[in-house]
Formats: structure tokens, C-alpha cells, sequence
């Protein structure tokens, strides 16, 4: 078993080796961008569903 391994198409290495900037294969900079996209892809399913939610309900005649 290797070393290291893919997410997506950026090689992750296995441990971060602390550098300053942090480079793009270390796990710490993956795990973040991949937190950050989730969090995307959730709020915009939020969206979607409250748009759905909004459209379905009808005003009651007074």
C-alpha cells in the first residue's frame, strides 16, 4: 500500500508535513476544501427545498 492517494484528482498525501504554505496535497487542505463543498451542496439543497416548500403552499381565503 502506498504512501498516498487520490480524492477527486489531487493526490493526498498521507501526513501532513507542516509546511508554510500548506501544499495542495497535504490532508489537512483536502479535508477543508471538501468540508467547504459540502456545506455548499448542502445549503443550496436547503434553498431548493424551502423554494419547493414555498411554492406548494397556498394562501387560505379569509
Amino acid at each position: 500500500m502506498s504512501g498516498a492517494r487520490r480524492v477527486g484528482k489531487v493526490k493526498v498525501k498521507k501526513k501532513c508535513c507542516r509546511s508554510t504554505p500548506r501544499c495542495k496535497s497535504c490532508p489537512v487542505v483536502v479535508l477543508l476544501k471538501a468540508r467547504e463543498k459540502a456545506a455548499k451542496k448542502a445549503a443550496k439543497q436547503e434553498r431548493k427545498a424551502a423554494k419547493a416548500g414555498k411554492k406548494g403552499k397556498k394562501k387560505a381565503a379569509a
